[in-house]
């Protein structure tokens, strides 16, 4: 009995695995192959199968280093060892059916049942043959067939060989079929996203940096709902590409982040509206822009505040996007908005609190409460509620819901914080052209401050408005409006349009109008007050006060973006105090930013905005008031600092000061030379156009001479 059962068992089918582990079973019973250079020469067999393995190439990969005088012989050795182990009862090695001489080396008989390298190879194809003949959800079967063969991202593991080139190019197999599965899978096959998404993670820990697999994994992340894993995932790998290579994403990594990322299985948008009604639950985000792009710091930013998988309580419910007029606010709030609105299953809310709009005043809290409430069926009388019971009925409204809040342009804290949730469960996130720090302080909201995009975002920009061949072919002229619009979005919105409606003009005739301070404004402007730059920066100038309004203007005199607050208090005439609390109400309404320490600065097309107004209302005289105070303030600061660099050389004799003129204080030696440095370009150019004074002369000798010794001293 005993021995029949031996007869079925030597009878029975070998079948080989290499994609992993190498092994041969026969039967049920896995065979013992011996030691590692025999397991790695049948590996050889096996990835040359059903080809011939010549005894030539068997000896230069099996020996790392010169091989032996006796390695022919070696292999001879382990073939005939190998053959005895496949069919143990043979008798001569011309009746192998296993393993057989080849001319110059030897073949391993085996094909797609027995060899699962062969299985995966005609799977592989079958896919491909699939797809090219238009069935996409068969071709995902196939792929995702082939890929279950695949028991460890390296072939021939345990081998001596499995990391020679011959091996590893198996293992670029395997990641080219991962990237085909997944294209195959999430354009026709959904149900098999997640096994997808295990080999996609499979490959990604042999191949960390290969982007075309991060973008397919992002992919799948979105389509299956986790919008911010799959966010968490671009910014993971952003990181390490910056941290290791020194690279940014590529154009398909960065596609799949802005792109793929909005993809929606199971979401059609009429079919969406119409269970929103039918449930009740609000879904009135604005459109997505299609045109969006870059962002990721900020996006980091937003991911940040969603709880983590598992996490019970997120870490905020509000956040603040704050930033200067046209810089992309509202478009970046709806774009988060959809990233994960699967986040907030009772619905999403969208309210504009018109808190800088061009014609219509800001909206009451109290009405935007009755939006809100409006857009979750609230049935009751609330015509004559007081203030108490109307915020009563809005807590009550939205506590234990999950909710979405939007609340776009907000005028200040006071407008938003009675609509700003209550329990945990739901987020707001608020816009404004203001700083609203006082959120932060009160209702722990996260602050995040939106600059004007990078160069690189800028040109990504154009290039979805226009086109990539109209870049290319354009790209010195293209690079030249970015950095003239200033990277702000809705100037370059407004360009890219401009230069639609007039296909024929190039790009260098856009750029020239842009760099005509007088034509710069209409060119970026339109009838429309939403797309109307101009209009833009003025409805947030009539928010300032007379003093700080009036500083905004002057600020447009100074020959340099950046300015302190000693220079600014010279150019208004005003003390030190005032001006800093004029600085401090021109960073609330984002109209200038601390670039540094003391250090303040004005996005060039406000500077622009600001010296059309500073023409139109301050007088001739106003304006030749202030820069002759400026000049001043130079003129004593490096005078000041020449006393302190270089103490014992002959200065100029200086009249005091005018009236208004506040020169700098230093507090020694070494922050007299930190301010040269902060000014060294800068006061040159003040000798250049100091003939604009009406003193322009005797200024020109006073600084040239003060300048020639603080320089000099100060090793410039």
């Amino acid at each position: 009995m005993r021995n029949s059962e031996a007869s079925r068992e030597m009878d029975a089918t070998v079948r080989y695995s290499i994609l992993g582990t190498v092994r041969a079973v026969r039967g049920d019973t896995e065979i013992d192959l011996g030691p590692p250079k025999r397991l790695a020469l049948l590996a050889l067999l096996l990835l040359r199968a059903p080809g011939p393995l010549t005894l030539s190439e068997a000896v230069d990969i099996l020996w790392d280093d010169e091989p032996p005088t006796s390695a022919a012989n070696v292999v001879h050795r382990h073939i005939g060892a190998l053959r005895r182990t496949l069919e143990p009862e043979l008798r001569s090695r011309t009746h192998a059916e296993h393993l057989v001489r080849a001319a110059d080396g030897y073949r391993l008989l085996v094909d797609t049942s027995t060899s699962d390298l062969l299985r995966f190879r005609d799977l592989r194809a079958q896919a491909q043959l699939a797809v090219k003949g238009g069935a996409p959800a068969q071709a995902a079967q196939d792929f995702v067939e082939a890929l279950r063969l695949w028991r460890g991202p390296v072939v021939a593991a345990g081998t001596s060989v499995s990391r020679h080139p011959v091996f590893t190019s198996v293992g670029h197999e395997f990641v080219a079929t991962v990237k085909e599965a997944a294209d195959a899978v999430l354009t026709a096959a959904p149900a098999l996203t997640e096994e997808v998404l295990a080999v996609l993670r499979q490959a990604l820990d042999s191949h960390p940096f290969d982007e075309a697999l991060h973008s397919r994994l992002i992919g799948a992340l979105a389509v299956t709902g986790r919008q911010a894993e799959a966010l968490r995932q671009f910014e993971n790998i952003r990181g390490a590409l910056a941290e290791e290579l020194g690279v940014e994403p590529g154009p398909e990594l960065r596609a799949a982040q802005q792109h793929l990322l909005q993809r929606r299985v199971h979401r059609d948008p009429v079919a969406g509206a119409s269970r929103a009604r039918e449930t009740g639950k609000p879904a009135q985000l604005p459109a997505d822009c299609v045109s969006f792009t870059g962002r990721r710091q900020a996006l980091s930013q937003c991911l940040e505040l969603l709880p983590l998988q598992g996490e019970c309580h997120p870490p905020t419910m509000t956040a603040a996007i704050c930033g200067m007029a046209g810089v992309g606010k509202t478009t970046l709030a709806v774009h988060w908005g959809h990233l994960v609105a699967d986040h907030f299953p009772d619905g999403q809310i969208y309210v504009d609190l018109q808190g800088h709009h061009t014609s219509r005043p800001p909206l009451d809290p109290a009405e935007a409460i009755n939006e809100v409430l409006d857009a979750l069926g609230a049935k009751s009388d609330r015509s004559h509620a007081s203030a108490a019971a109307l915020a009563a009925a809005y807590r009550t409204a939205l506590g234990g819901r999950r909710l979405l809040l939007v609340l776009d342009d907000a005028e200040n804290c006071e407008q938003v914080r009675p609509l700003l949730p209550a329990t945990p469960g739901s987020l707001a996130i608020v816009t404004s052209r203001r700083q609203m720090e006082g959120l932060a302080v009160t209702d722990n909201a996260r602050i995040i401050t939106l600059e004007p995009m990078t160069r690189e975002e800028g040109l990504d920009l154009l290039d979805r408005r226009l086109g990539t061949d109209r870049i290319r072919a354009e790209y010195a002229a293209a690079v030249e409006v970015v950095e003239l619009c200033g990277g702000l979005p809705l100037a370059l919105a407004v360009a890219a349009t401009r230069t639609l409606l007039q296909p024929h003009f190039p790009l260098a005739s856009l750029a020239a109008r842009l760099k005509d301070t007088d034509e710069c404004l209409d060119t970026l402007s339109s009838r429309d007050s939403r797309t109307n730059t101009r209009s833009s920066f003025h409805s947030s100038y009539e928010a300032l006060s007379s003093s700080a309004a009036r500083l905004f203007r002057l600020l447009s005199l100074h020959p340099s973006r950046d300015i302190t607050v000693p220079a600014a208090a010279s150019l208004a005439g005003t003390d030190l105090r005032r001006t800093r609390q004029d600085v401090a109400e021109l960073m609330d309404h984002c109209l200038v930013v601390e670039l540094a320490a003391g250090r303040y600065t004005c996005h060039e097309l406000l500077r622009t905005y600001a010296r059309e107004l500073s023409s139109l209302l301050d007088s001739p005289n106003v304006r030749s008031e202030a820069l002759s105070r400026m000049f001043e303030h130079y003129l004593y600061s490096a005078d000041a600092a020449t006393a302190l660099l270089a103490p014992h050389r002959t200065t100029v004799i200086l009249p005091p000061p005018r009236p208004g003129v506040r020169p700098q204080r230093f507090r020694g030696r070494a922050d007299a030379a930190e301010w040269i440095v902060a000014e060294q370009y800068l006061l040159p150019e003040l000798v250049r156009s100091i003939s604009q004074s009406p003193r322009g002369e005797t200024f020109r000798r006073q600084l040239t001479s003060a300048l020639e010794m603080c320089l000099e001293s100060s090793g410039f």
